[in-house]
């Protein structure tokens, strides 16, 4: 681990994978940063929170809580499958993308407008 960073999205950038192993999530922003930097995302399926950022396991790679064969697996497979990596790195940008603020405030615009 590289300790303390001024800027660790520099660092997330550049990751191989992105792991969050979570029992409990709210608003994971953590997940939601690595999205936007494109990191390839390995996540447990905790109650609320990675499911519904990672589109249902569309844009990472969801496993069982508590399943840590589940996790090493999928892990291990971002780090050697240099294809299946990008391919979740372009899927995790598309996500971050559907989320963008600018996406939001368009949306709430076209309601208004429409009220």
């Amino acid at each position: 681990m590289p300790g303390y960073a001024d800027n660790p999205h520099a660092l997330m950038r550049r990751a191989t994978a992105f792991a969050l192993s979570s029992r409990f999530e709210g608003l994971p922003m953590v997940l939601l940063e690595a999205l936007a930097l494109g990191c390839p995302i390995v996540s447990t399926d905790c109650p609320s929170g990675p499911a519904e950022a990672l589109d249902g396991g569309r844009a990472g790679v969801l496993v069982p809580m508590g399943d840590d064969a589940a996790m090493a697996q999928a892990l291990s497979r971002v780090v050697e499958d240099t294809e299946w990596r990008d391919g979740l790195r372009q899927r995790a940008l598309d996500r971050a993308d559907e989320l963008s603020a600018e996406r939001a405030l368009k949306a709430w615009e076209s309601l208004l407008a429409e009220v």
